[in-house]
């Protein structure tokens, strides 16, 4: 039996409409992304830079800081770094003897330091003053000090006719080479270093001395004992000399207090003797 005409029209209606809905619907599935989908990677421009990796180093593009206009201030010189200058006059010498005594001393109240301090009338003046600008002043000082003349005092085995005290034994030690040329005898070597004392009370009992040339302390010690004798003594220099510290005898805390002690103790009750006649000089 023959279909009729319009049921297949219409049919093929009905066949069309579910090709134009389905062609229809595709684009909108396909403009949905999928949840679990994973985004496709942005294209690199040229125009962007390239991360850094962390193997990479970095180049040094910062520029050190350019110091300022601005003038740094000026710093402070630090305790021990001035250079130590002995004054030219002996006033002054006394003055700035007196002044490191009094810091030695400093529970003696003014009256008792004005009992031992220093006056000009116990400083030494050469017949012929060296130059100071000499690098031969200490020979041509000590020089000054030796007598072949045969003086009242006729004891001479410890008993120099100079002493010059030095802050270290390796002062001691550069003085003494210096000083061999201004007498024929030896030149005593007076400090604690590598020296036993009594091989020292050994050699001034024994030996005739004209120069003699220590340590405060050690020096100390020979007086007090009567090894080291004054009855010659015409010249006590204080060698001024400062170490590669800056530091000098007078003020040094190892040196200082035996260095006034030979002073007050031994030197200024002995000047008062009219048979002794030792001045005292700061070089």
């Amino acid at each position: 039996m023959a279909r009729n005409t319009d049921d297949s029209d219409d049919l093929q209606n009905d066949f069309d409409l579910d090709d134009s809905f389905s062609e229809s619907s595709e684009p909108e599935q396909q403009s949905e992304p999928a949840a679990n989908a994973k985004p496709e990677p942005k294209a690199k421009s040229k125009s962007e830079p390239k991360a850094k990796s962390k193997s990479e180093p970095k180049p040094e593009t910062q520029k050190r800081k350019q110091p300022s206009a601005v003038s740094a201030p000026t710093k402070k010189p630090k305790l021990g770094t001035k250079k130590f200058t002995v004054p030219a006059s002996l006033a002054d010498q006394c003055t700035l003897w007196n002044k490191y005594m009094h810091k030695t001393y400093p529970a003696l109240t003014q009256l008792e330091l004005t009992d031992i301090q220093l006056t000009p009338s116990h400083m030494y003046v050469p017949s012929t003053e060296p130059s100071r600008d000499s690098t031969s002043y200490v020979h041509d000082l000590v020089q000054t000090a030796m007598s072949t003349g045969k003086g009242k005092n006729k004891v001479m085995h410890g008993a120099p006719q100079a002493l010059i005290i030095c802050s270290s034994a390796l002062r001691v030690v550069e003085l003494v080479k210096m000083l061999r040329v201004v007498t024929k005898r030896p030149v005593a070597k007076l400090f604690s270093r590598h020296i036993k004392i009594d091989t020292q009370k050994k050699m001034l009992e024994e030996g005739a001395v004209d120069v003699a040339v220590g340590t405060p302390n050690r020096v100390l010690r020979l007086l007090r004992d009567g090894d080291l004798k004054v009855n010659r003594l015409k010249l006590v220099a204080i060698d001024c000399w400062q170490d590669e510290k800056m530091r000098v005898v007078v003020d040094m805390d190892d040196t200082r207090s035996d260095l006034f002690a030979i002073w007050r103790d031994v030197l200024l009750p002995a000047s008062k003797n009219p048979d002794y006649n030792f001045k005292l000089r700061l070089m």
